[in-house]
């Protein structure tokens, strides 16, 4: 059974300080990992819309790859 956020945030206000000290730290460094990806994928998308940065597609990004490991 999935349970509501309510019923997951009762839970949560259920435990010690330190398991939500350790449950928000988690929470936050998953948080700001996904919300650097989104920023850099903005910042390229933009590079790419100025003209400052070409895009490539996939067979040609997968070649340099396979050269870049055989060399």
């Amino acid at each position: 059974m999935d349970r509501t956020f309510e019923e997951l945030r009762s839970e949560v206000f259920e435990l010690d300080h330190e398991s939500q000290r350790k449950l928000r730290d988690e929470l936050e460094e998953r948080l700001s990992s996904d919300e650097a990806g989104f920023h850099e994928a903005m910042r390229r998308s933009k590079a790419v819309e100025r003209g400052e940065m070409r895009t490539v597609d996939g067979p040609e990004a997968l070649e340099r790859v396979r050269k870049l490991v055989t060399r």
